[in-house]
């Protein structure tokens, strides 16, 4: 108890900055219209911002520590509307000559990898390769929050704010001092505006909801300003950070260079897509299935979890997504398995997509058990209570009243972790020779011969070679290193399939790819 209060008062701690007493809106005001008066902002309805530069994919790391992996832009054009809050991002993202290391969706790129997020007012949604709209209304509030922290979005949404605030903050050690306007949008989403003697807007701060990290810090730097005509000018340079924590660093998401920036273009207003509209709230899905004695696939949604009963206590593989998926995989466990406690909550490895129902694990008293790598980083900033304003979740709003026995704990490995009761058992093994995640885990159910992974295939039985990656070969090559009897792959995105297709299949492609003189590690 005594560790975790240090990190919360840690929390509130931040280094290099002194700030002064907040002045009102009166002085936010008169902040504010000088700002207004040096970019012109009250004379854009829209602008449109083309560029190039380089895109990162949140919480797809290597390793906790590493920066995230990134990919060249080889387009990027932001296009908003103020008076319709309509906002478009359009994204073609190309590998270049970045590390293919790390994870994300079609990571490492081959071709081009388009991807877009479009908004207006209360609806969000996308475009599918088929060019089919996508709801995602629950994004709907976090894109006009990127509407109101756009370079001339900021001062018009502040000189909206009567309770906008105006402060000087001192960079010690800099010898600068800026005027830091804070306000409220939405009720709930905060933000902070640096501005310079010359009252050009360099920084904004703002918090987004992550599972993973809670009210999620994110910093977006605009410089190299510019004349855009008509007394308007606008930032050629836009850098965004994100997850700055006391604890941990921030890491790099976006960085763009601008070939062209136009204001009050025609046909920024976006229409909703009758299909965005009337568009009913996603619900969790869950769907079972038995795999063996005691053993059940908890599925239905783009990422699958295992339930596993002992004799005296229950286990899940896999916390995936966040609080809603993982509590709706904690209920059907109840379920299957009843009147025993979940013991463990096994985690295949640190990617936010796989670990972001950690915390409701976690809530429920269960033991986290994950690869030594990813131990301070979760000790220390993932599973610490703190409060969650934008989004709270069950660990924020009662991190010590749970159903279980009390929070939970964590446990970690180096190579190789079993749980056991002489009867079932769980193990996990660290997987070699993989550049998806440094710290990824199969795990292996000896009772029944199944193996889980996470993000390593195996392709469909009958396959071409081409659609046999570098993942499955690194899932084949552990599999006989590790000496496994498999009878059953069961992947955590995808469907279960027996291991003589995934022999036929794989195995020629990785006979092919494994250095000469190397066999199949005895």
């Amino acid at each position: 108890m005594r560790n975790k209060l240090g990190i919360l008062l840690g929390v509130l701690l931040v280094p290099a900055l002194m700030s002064g007493p907040a002045v009102g809106q009166g002085g936010a005001r008169a902040l504010l219209q000088a700002a207004d008066q040096a970019i012109g902002a009250n004379k854009v309805n829209s602008m449109q911002f083309t560029a190039k530069g380089r895109y990162s994919y949140p919480g797809q790391n290597f390793t906790v520590n590493d920066d995230w992996n990134r990919v060249d832009l080889q387009s990027y054009v932001l296009t908003i509307d103020y008076p319709s809050k309509s906002y478009k991002e359009e994204q073609v993202r190309v590998q270049g000559n970045n590390p293919k290391v790390g994870g994300g969706a079609g990571f490492p790129i081959v071709g081009e990898q388009r991807a877009s997020a479009m908004a207006n007012g209360n609806y969000a949604w996308t475009v599918n390769a088929q060019g089919q709209p996508q709801a995602q209304n629950a994004e709907a509030e976090t894109r006009q929050l990127f509407v109101a922290v756009s370079p001339y979005g900021f001062i018009k949404t502040a000189l909206a704010d009567p309770n906008a605030t105006v402060s000087d903050r001192e960079f010690v050690g800099t010898g600068r001092t800026l005027k830091v306007v804070s306000f409220t949008t939405m009720g709930k989403w905060r933000a902070t505006g640096e501005f310079n003697a010359q009252n050009m807007l360099e920084r904004v701060v703002t918090w987004i909801p992550s599972p993973m990290m809670g009210d999620m810090q994110v910093e977006i730097r605009y410089s190299d300003w510019r004349d855009v005509g008509n007394g308007i000018k606008a930032p050629y340079h836009i850098h965004m950070h994100q997850g700055d924590h006391p604890l941990v660093r921030g890491m790099n998401q976006l960085d763009v260079q601008a070939t062209d920036v136009k204001v009050n273009v025609q046909g920024a207003s976006l229409t909703v897509p009758d299909a965005v509209r009337t568009a009913q709230a996603p619900k969790v899905n869950i769907m079972t299935t038995k795999l063996a004695d005691g053993v059940w696939l908890i599925g239905g949604g783009s990422h699958n979890s295992v339930a596993v009963e002992f004799r005296d206590f229950a286990a899940i593989i896999e916390a995936p997504l966040d609080d809603a998926r993982t509590l709706a995989v904690i209920a059907e466990t109840k379920r299957l398995i009843p009147g025993k406690q979940i013991k463990y909550v096994v985690n295949t490895h640190h990617h936010w997509d796989h670990a972001g129902g950690l915390r409701a694990a976690y809530a429920e008293g269960a033991t986290i058990v994950t690869n030594e790598q990813n131990k301070n980083f979760f000790e220390r900033v993932i599973l610490v209570p703190q409060s969650r304003t934008l989004s709270p979740d069950r660990l924020s709003m009662a991190p010590f009243a749970t159903t279980g026995p009390g929070p939970g704990h964590l446990e970690t490995y180096r190579e190789q972790h079993a749980i056991s009761d002489g009867n079932q058992s769980i193990i996990s093994y660290h997987v070699q020779g993989f550049q998806h995640a440094q710290d990824m885990a199969i795990v292996y159910l000896p009772k029944a011969k199944i193996v889980i992974n996470a993000d390593m295939g195996p392709p469909p039985a009958g396959a071409p070679a081409s659609a046999v990656n570098a993942n499955t070969i690194a899932l084949y090559n552990n599999i006989k290193r590790l000496k496994l009897d498999v009878v059953q792959h069961v992947p955590i995105h995808g469907n279960p399939s027996p291991q003589a297709d995934f022999e036929r299949t794989v195995g020629p492609v990785a006979a092919q790819a494994r250095p000469a003189g190397q066999g199949d590690g005895g």
